[in-house]
């Protein structure tokens, strides 16, 4: 199984790593990667999997994209894009947000955490480029058997931008249950990062100033993410701290996981705001493809307050466990309601953890495991 999102680790990361973990108990996995940001040791450790049975394969000269279109000469797209990357295999399961190369094992599985990179366009000119672009698209979608995905938004998308039905399985969400008293904490969780995908926790010290003005009392915002060496993103965490000057804000930064977890514990309100301000038909990808950090604070009983952008629309029952806003001021008005109202916060919790249920690792890996077998029992 190839991991071709990015070199650090993340949802994508989670998925494919559970992925492996349950396979292995059955079958010999090799996982494939560019060893560039983590090593599977790593991976275990940060989402405490078992992946003692899974061999590791580093491929440091893997290309950025398997696209058709760009600079690279056309014969060598001909050949397939790297067929040494999965043809020694039974069984190869591609992981990404592009699209896929061509699957040379007799069997193959496309899991797509949101497809950035678009099918070649249709045109009616006829040229015999263009007809070997079409020809190497329809092969390449046709050497796997099976299309997966991580929520029903990101399967529309790869409806419009791929012309493929897709399978949707969630993400497998599981928080270790820490026993200890709630506390008036808001909770939000994301990477610092100045770029498009930004968590927007600028935002969010700018919302929790106008909620403190109005509640007061001993509330108090926690915001959790990682933060890279990229100058840009540095900055970027810099003016979130300042913002937050004179507030109750804490900052926990490249803590370990057991930081997030004692945090979710505590926490009764959980706020995430990606998406926010987005024009979800023009630019889907700033939106977010699924949320598991916000079916792991529901998890542990947080009540969340978010963006209804994206796949938060499909964990979210609106009015039940969470609210689903359509910006800030929203968001700030029903934090400051269910704030000040015990009872429908309780009963909200009770809801949220509930419905985490749906996104559980058992589910997981039950599809996982059916899905494999479906695939490698199919004649080739």
């Amino acid at each position: 199984m190839l991991d071709h999102v990015s070199g650090s680790l993340g949802g994508a990361q989670l998925v494919l790593g559970r992925m492996a973990a349950r396979l292995s108990l059955e079958h010999d996995v090799e996982f494939i990667h560019r060893g560039d940001g983590y090593a599977l040791g790593k991976m275990s450790s940060a989402f405490e999997l078992d992946l003692s049975r899974v061999k590791e394969r580093t491929v440091r000269d893997l290309p950025e994209s398997f696209n058709l279109p760009g600079e690279r000469p056309f014969f060598y797209q001909l050949l397939g894009n790297r067929p040494d990357l999965s043809r020694r295999y039974e069984l190869f399961i591609y992981s990404g947000h592009g699209v896929p190369p061509i699957c040379f094992a007799p069997h193959g599985i496309v899991y797509c955490h949101f497809p950035m990179e678009s099918a070649p366009e249709r045109t009616d000119r006829v040229s015999l480029r263009g007809s070997a672009y079409q020809w190497i698209w329809e092969r390449r979608m046709k050497s796997y058997q099976r299309l997966l995905v991580n929520s029903s938004f990101t399967a529309s998308w790869v409806d419009r931008r791929w012309a493929r039905r897709a399978e949707v399985v969630y993400p497998p969400v599981g928080v270790r249950t820490i026993s200890c008293p709630k506390r008036n904490l808001i909770l939000s969780v994301g990477r610092f990062t100045a770029s498009r995908r930004t968590k927007n926790q600028l935002a969010q010290v700018m919302a929790f100033r106008e909620f403190f003005r109005e509640v007061g009392g001993d509330w108090t915002l926690c915001c959790v993410g990682s933060c890279g060496q990229v100058p840009d993103d540095q900055a970027y965490l810099r003016s979130v701290r300042k913002a937050a000057e004179g507030l109750p804000v804490d900052f926990l930064v490249n803590e370990p996981r057991e930081a997030l977890e004692r945090a979710m514990a505590e926490a009764k309100l959980f706020w995430h705001t990606t998406g926010l301000g987005v024009d979800e038909d023009a630019y889907p990808e700033q939106a977010e493809h699924f949320g598991i950090a916000t079916v792991e604070a529901m998890c542990a009983g947080c009540v969340p307050v978010v963006i209804g952008a994206g796949g938060q629309r499909e964990i979210i029952e609106d009015g039940k466990n969470g609210f689903l806003c359509a910006g800030i001021e929203a968001m700030v008005r029903q934090t400051v309601r269910i704030a000040r109202d015990e009872d429908l916060l309780a009963a909200m919790s009770v809801h949220a953890q509930r419905r985490s249920l749906d996104f559980s690792e058992a589910v997981f890996d039950c599809h996982i495991q059916k899905i494999a077998s479906e695939c490698l029992e199919r004649p080739t």
